[in-house]
Order: structure tokens, then sequence, then C-alpha cells
């Protein structure tokens, strides 16, 4: 009897080791891919940025049809670049689940930005 208690004791102290075993491994692939996407984004709005830069200097030589028309979209954008950046620095991991709807939702915010600057700037030519 005593025997089978040490082997289910020993049973259990290895099914915790294997546990911590994965729980690291999957802590070490969230934080790579944390990573990846932090830089992919980051860069996205970076581009999104210097768009916005850039129109600002071509708003300049616009039409004031054109500037009338475009300049509080542009805000607008700006605005919600600037709300992603700050969204992107304070996020906190909260789960996988959790963690896969933050990525699919903020990748397709900073797409509709971009989106957006580009055809603005389609329109203008």
């Amino acid at each position: 009897m005593q025997c089978q208690s040490r082997k289910k004791i020993e049973d259990a102290k290895e099914n915790v080791k294997e546990a911590d075993q994965n729980l690291i491994n999957a802590q070490d692939q969230y934080e790579k891919d944390w990573q990846q996407f932090k830089n992919e984004v980051e860069s996205k709005i970076a581009a999104n940025e210097k768009s916005i830069d850039e129109f600002k200097a071509e708003m300049k030589t616009a039409s004031s049809k054109f500037r009338t028309k475009y300049e509080k979209e542009v805000v607008v954008l700006e605005r919600k670049n600037i709300e992603l950046k700050n969204k992107i620095r304070e996020y906190k991991y909260e789960g996988k689940d959790k963690w896969e709807e933050f990525k699919k939702g903020f990748n397709r915010d900073v797409d509709i930005v971009g989106k957006a600057l580009k055809n603005i700037f389609a329109k203008k030519d």
C-alpha cells in the first residue's frame, strides 16, 4: 500500500513538473508572438504617422476646397492612430482567447486607418 502511495506521489510530482514546463513554454511562445505582433503594428502605426505628416505638408499647397473637405477627416484619423499607439502600449495579457481577439481587432483598426489615409491621397491626385 505504501509503495502505491509513493508511486502516486511521484506521478503527481512529475505531472506538476510537466505542467510547469508547459506553462513556461506557453509563456515563451506568447512573448515571442507579442514582440513580433508589436513590432509589426508599431511599424504600421509609424507608416500611418508618416502619411499623416505628408498629408499635412501637402495640405498647405492644396486647393481650399480639398483642404476643407479632408482636413477634418485627417484629424480624426490622426486621433485614431494616436489611440492605437496608446492601446498597444497599455495592452495587458489576459489569456490566449482575449489575446487572439485583441490581435484581430487591433490589426483591423490599424488597417482601416491606413486604407483611409491612402484613399484620401488617391482623391488628391
